[in-house]
């Protein structure tokens, strides 16, 4: 039979969890068109709600998407074009 989890354990382990959701909210509100104090908003709500924060600005999505960055297109190889 396995010990049960010490305190400081579970602890450090609910801190992981809240910092990978802050996170994940920040990464989520890098991809979002807002202004200035539009993310600092959003921002603080996710830091200061810690466990419901993060969840409200992934649901709400606020702003527009950004975006997507041009993929750069690779030039077909010279093998097969006559000069």
């Amino acid at each position: 039979m396995n010990p049960p989890l010490s305190p400081h354990l579970m602890r450090l382990f609910l801190l992981l969890c809240l910092l990978g959701m802050e996170l994940l909210a920040a990464l989520f509100l890098s991809q979002r068109r807002l202004p200035f104090f539009a993310y600092l908003g959003w921002g603080l709500l996710a830091v200061l709600l810690p466990v419901v924060g993060p969840f409200l600005v992934i649901l709400h999505k606020p702003g527009r998407r950004a975006l997507p960055r041009a993929r750069l297109r690779r030039k077909p190889p010279l093998a097969g074009r006559v000069i």
